[in-house]
């Protein structure tokens, strides 16, 4: 039986587990500006400050970020392949590099540097997502050569790029669309991108939202790999994959830090929208809905007019909580011996077990297909995915013995481990 394997990056991206995504932009009167020109004028951050964003996200547990070096026009580094851009801004009397200082960030605190690109939105050249062009056309294929400069710009000049995330997907080189992937090959072998060329090897995928929910059944699979997704809509079949699919592309969770009604659907800043912050809590409850469900989660940093991320707080105890809950197991086993397709653990006397986490040994994929797990002999949960990290809420369970089973699966199965918090 034919099952899909991750490649060594995809598992390494799957043990970061949690990330951030990091939008700074240009503010008029409290209002975020997107557009080309108008954002080179707006662009001049009193204190714009990378290491505090990293910082931040370190102490929230990130292992990963993502920042946003160009999304509808304005690039994030000098690029040379066009005057829109943090060189034509007075910021640092148009000497800066954001690129750079959030790459050097990165390398202080220990997180892997990812970078946003939207390639199917332009607005210097005119080129809008919402619009159908004649993709072949000599004047679309000019707009492909931008395109494809700007990205061997990131790719050459920062180092090694642990992700690369295109927002909406890629347009194919059969269609007229760049050849991200010969890119990729030749400069950057080792990245994982989100939603990138089928060809790759090293995919993710979108989860089908922006509301911190991966779905209970969550494969590591999917047979819609030449699929686009562009964020617009919801799709709920993208984030439950398919069991049997074909590639392996696992799921990454993206939700802003603020709710939808903040500016930019809770991606942007905006004053006088501190009400609009996602509780610690909440942050927490995505972690269990996305890295519990066999997916990472990716959370949004709103950065303000300053350059700053004033909502440290709440990331600073969203940390806490994870620490908490999830820092030291009362019992853990490695690599567990099944008998007869279950585990048990036993719960130490005085204590009370929250959390039951379920790791399957992945490295040649996904096996098991359906699971059951019961206290004191009671089943309290059943459930199919459980992939590279699976946790089972037990607070209202009690109980001295947590027995886990695989009821079905495509072949042997292993655990990689199990734990009780």
């Amino acid at each position: 039986m034919y099952v899909a394997k991750p490649t060594e990056r995809q598992l390494e991206w799957y043990d970061r587990e949690f990330g951030v995504l990091i939008h700074y932009f240009p503010y008029r009167d409290g209002k975020q500006i997107l557009l080309g020109r108008e954002a080179l004028a707006a662009y001049d951050p009193p204190a714009l400050d990378p290491e505090q964003w990293i910082r931040t996200a370190w102490k929230a547990g990130a292992k990963y970020a993502v920042l946003v070096a160009k999304q509808c026009a304005f690039a994030a580094w000098p690029t040379k392949e066009n005057d829109c851009s943090v060189a034509s801004t007075r910021y640092k009397d148009g000497k800066g590099d954001v690129v750079r200082e959030f790459i050097d960030a990165c390398a202080k605190y220990g997180l892997r540097p990812g970078l946003y690109y939207h390639t199917t939105r332009f607005d210097y050249y005119g080129i809008n997502n919402e619009v159908t062009y004649d993709y072949k056309g000599a004047a679309y294929q000019e707009y492909v050569r931008h395109v494809e400069n700007q990205l061997k710009e990131l790719m050459t000049e920062y180092g090694e790029i642990a992700e690369l995330w295109f927002d909406g997907g890629l347009i194919p080189v059969r269609d007229g669309g760049p050849d991200v992937l010969s890119l990729l090959r030749r400069y950057q072998p080792n990245c994982i991108t989100f939603q990138g060329p089928p060809e790759w090897e090293h995919n993710v995928r979108w989860v089908g939202n922006e509301e911190g929910l991966a779905p209970e059944t969550c494969w590591s699979t999917t047979n819609a790999g030449e699929a686009r997704y562009d964020g617009t809509e919801a799709a709920e079949e993208a984030g439950v994959g398919d069991p049997d699919g074909k590639y392996f592309w696992p799921a990454e969770t993206d939700v802003p830090n603020r709710t939808r009604a903040a500016e930019g659907g809770g991606w942007g800043w905006a004053p006088g929208q501190e009400d609009l912050i996602f509780p610690p809590e909440t942050l927490l409850r995505f972690y269990l809905q996305s890295v519990g469900r066999n997916s990472n989660l990716l959370v949004g940093m709103a950065i303000d007019a300053d350059g700053q991320f004033e909502d440290e707080e709440q990331f600073v105890r969203f940390g806490e909580l994870l620490r908490s809950h999830f820092g030291t197991p009362l019992v853990r086993i490695d690599s567990p011996a099944p008998e007869n397709g279950a585990v048990t653990l036993r719960v130490p006397a005085s204590a009370a077990a929250r959390y039951l986490v379920v790791r399957e040994d992945i490295t040649d994929g996904q096996h098991i297909r359906s699971y059951s797990v019961s206290v004191d002999g009671a089943v309290v949960r059943r459930g199919s995915c459980v992939g590279h990290k699976c946790i089972v809420p037990l607070e209202a369970a009690g109980g001295a013995a947590v027995t886990f089973r695989a009821e079905d699966s495509a072949g042997p199965w292993k655990l990689r481990d199990i734990a009780l918090y």
